[in-house]
């Protein structure tokens, strides 16, 4: 699950705290992560992952942007391959041995690919990728959450106060599904550049 979300270097406050759970409760639950995939020795030993996000600054829709740096980090960690040593005499601890080497390494067990997409609605208005001030003039704010893998809507937040215009949450969700595919094509072509020998 996400760690700490940290802003400017601080120790991080109640937004950082806010945030982190939001981010844990719509991108790590159990539809997203195979948590039994985390699991090296049952009982024992699984991984404990953690994702730290340092904000230098922010001009708005940070949710949204701390969603896409965490699907372009989760979707490139490699899980190193890890072999449970049984112990051979009784009182004897079980041991792990790990091999390090990326190529024997496994991908993150993801599921989906959770994208966050912030819409804030300004009367009748409707605004995707706002800046703080439109986030302070908003009459209502809704995160969806899309996969990015499928453009599957796998889950809604209400943020602040306000009410959302539900008869247009269709068309919304439509739009939140098109601005995730974009995103995620931005994303994978980054990540391919990134990729290139110089």
């Amino acid at each position: 699950p996400p760690g700490g979300a940290r802003r400017g270097g601080g120790g991080g406050g109640g937004g950082s705290r806010q945030l982190s759970v939001l981010l844990e409760t719509l991108c790590a639950s159990d539809d997203i992560v195979d948590r039994r995939a985390l699991c090296v020795l049952p009982g024992s030993f699984a991984w404990e992952v953690y994702v730290d996000v340092l904000v230098l600054t922010s001009g708005g829709n940070l949710l949204d942007s701390v969603s896409l740096a965490l699907c372009a980090a989760l979707s490139e960690t490699i899980l190193p391959k890890v072999e449970v040593i049984e112990a051979m005499e009784e009182g004897e601890v079980v041991q792990l041995r790990v091999d390090d080497r990326p190529e024997v390494g496994a991908a993150f067990p993801l599921r989906r690919l959770p994208l966050c997409v912030t819409v804030a609605q300004l009367g009748r208005q409707f605004l995707f990728d706002v800046t703080s001030d439109e986030e302070l003039c908003a009459d209502a704010m809704l995160c969806v959450v899309v996969d990015a893998k499928t453009g599957e809507v796998v889950g809604l937040h209400k943020l602040g106060r306000g009410l959302f215009d539900l008869a247009s949450l269709p068309a919304m969700l439509q739009r939140c599904r098109a601005s995730a595919a974009a995103l995620m094509m931005q994303l994978d072509r980054e990540l391919a550049f990134k990729g290139q020998p110089m």
